[in-house]
């Protein structure tokens, strides 16, 4: 059935009732977008066009095509039909059917380079030429579902005990490298001069200070011989055999 004949069988129906889009849609509690949108001809969803249909006492049905009421089916049209859904069924399969290498080529992960960096979880590490030593893949479901940008990610390596329990010597963290506002609470990698720190940032007044989860170490101020080079979203480590 056409986008067309549903919506011209639907607004029939309103009208042999004597109602209209508002009132039909105040009456069934429908929100008046839902029926709007069926007449404007956008795709609802199969369960409220369902709904709609049974409020409205027309038949939704999806299936073979059935012989009227009092007539039989000719066989010659049934199997032309079932020939057609059979040939449209293979179409669509030879259509998604892909080996798991081409679906990863075509955007199920993103490659974040790994830099030859280490960010100090202490009292800071230096930073020489950031060199890509490989590559972390993460998936573009995920990532949306974060609302980070494939293009500005980055993973470095977490080096001292100054951000323990969170974050341990050798940790891995993916950093978002977008110019953000500051987040109270959030851990960020710094850096000041030619130094790399992972570290908390506490808002206090209308300053901001350089926390250690690890209470061994000082707090600091973040003025301006500090700079924000990303914030930690995600963390990877490896466990260790205890000696």
């Amino acid at each position: 059935m056409e986008a067309s004949e549903i919506i011209a069988a639907i607004q029939e129906a309103l009208n042999r009732k004597g109602t209209n889009p508002s009132r039909f849609a105040k009456e069934h509690g429908f929100s008046i977008n839902a029926i709007r949108y069926i007449l404007e001809g956008r795709p609802p969803s199969s369960r409220r066009l369902a709904d709609v249909c049974d409020a409205l006492g027309l038949e939704f049905y999806v299936g073979l095509p059935r012989a009227p009421a009092g007539s039989r089916l000719d066989a010659g049209q049934l199997a032309t039909e079932l020939e057609r859904l059979a040939s449209e069924a293979r179409r669509l399969a030879a259509e998604h059917r892909e080996p798991p290498a081409q679906i990863d080529q075509r955007g199920l992960y993103v490659s974040a380079p790994r830099y030859e960096v280490l960010a100090a979880a202490g009292a800071g590490a230096s930073v020489g030429d950031e060199v890509i030593k490989g590559y972390l893949g993460f998936n573009t479901r995920w990532l949306r579902d974060q609302q980070l940008m494939a293009d500005k990610l980055a993973v470095i390596e977490v080096q001292g005990d100054s951000m323990e329990p969170t974050l341990h010597d050798a940790d891995i963290v993916l950093l978002d490298m977008r110019t953000l506002e500051l987040r109270d609470g959030d851990i960020y990698t710094l850096r000041r001069e030619d130094e790399l720190l992972v570290k908390r940032l506490r808002k206090q007044g209308p300053n901001w200070l350089i926390v250690s989860d690890n209470i061994g170490y000082p707090v600091e101020p973040l003025d301006d011989s500090v700079s924000v080079v990303g914030r930690v979203v995600w963390l990877g480590r490896t466990f260790r055999r205890s000696s």
